[in-house]
C-alpha cells in the first residue's frame, strides 16, 4: 500500500511540475543487414498500457542515446512526434498487458526484422519490400473483439490463455510461415 502512494504521490508531483522525461526507454537495437541503419527497440512512457516501438534510425545517432522530450502536462511536441512517425517501423501495445516480458528485435535470413515478446512473434518487417508485413498495433484489442468474452466474464487466466492461442494463430504461425515461404 505504501509502494502505491508513493508512486501516486510522484505522478502527482510530476503532472503539477511539468518536469520533462525520456518519452522513449531503450531496450535493444540491432543493425540493418547492409550496415546502413538501426533498428532500435523502445518502450513508451505510459503509466498504463505497455507500449513498444521500433524506430529506423541513421547510424549517426546513438540508438541508447535518444532522447524524446515528455511532459506530463503537454506530452511531446508535434515536431518530435513528427520525427518518431517518419521512422517508426512498427508500434505494438498490450492493453491487458499479457506476454509483455522479454521484448526483443532479431533478423531472420537477413531479410525480416521480427519484434517477439512473452514467447512469441507479433510483427515482422520485410527488409526486401520495406513493409511492416505483420503488425497490429493492439493485438489485445483485435483479439477481445473477436472473443466472446465480456467485462463481466472475464476470467484473467482464461483470458491469458485464449489470447495466447489466438497470438500463436493468427501472428506467430503466420510469421513463421512467411519467413519460410518468403526466404
Amino acid at each position: 500500500m505504501k509502494l502505491i502512494k508513493t508512486f501516486t504521490s510522484l505522478v502527482f508531483f510530476l503532472a503539477l511540475s511539468s518536469c520533462d522525461l525520456n518519452y522513449l526507454e531503450y531496450i535493444q537495437h540491432v543493425e540493418s543487414p547492409d550496415g546502413k541503419f538501426y533498428y532500435g527497440l523502445y518502450s513508451d512512457f505510459s503509466i498504463g498500457d505497455p507500449g513498444f516501438m521500433v524506430l529506423k534510425l541513421d547510424k549517426k545517432l546513438n540508438p541508447k542515446e535518444l532522447k524524446i522530450d515528455y511532459s506530463l502536462k503537454n506530452g511531446i511536441s508535434d515536431k518530435d512526434a513528427e520525427w518518431m512517425r517518419t521512422r517508426e517501423i512498427f508500434y505494438n501495445y498490450d492493453e491487458a498487458g499479457y506476454f509483455c516480458d522479454n521484448p526483443k528485435l532479431e533478423f531472420i535470413n537477413n531479410r525480416f526484422l521480427v519484434f517477439s515478446r512473452g514467447g512469441y512473434m507479433f510483427s515482422l518487417y520485410d527488409i526486401k519490400i520495406e513493409k511492416d508485413t505483420f503488425n497490429i498495433g493492439s493485438p489485445w484489442n483485435e483479439w477481445y473483439s473477436q472473443s466472446q468474452l465480456t467485462d463481466e466474464s472475464s476470467n484473467r487466466e482464461k483470458e491469458k490463455q485464449d489470447y495466447g492461442r489466438w497470438i500463436q494463430q493468427n501472428l506467430h504461425n503466420k510469421i513463421k510461415e512467411y519467413i519460410l515461404t518468403n526466404k
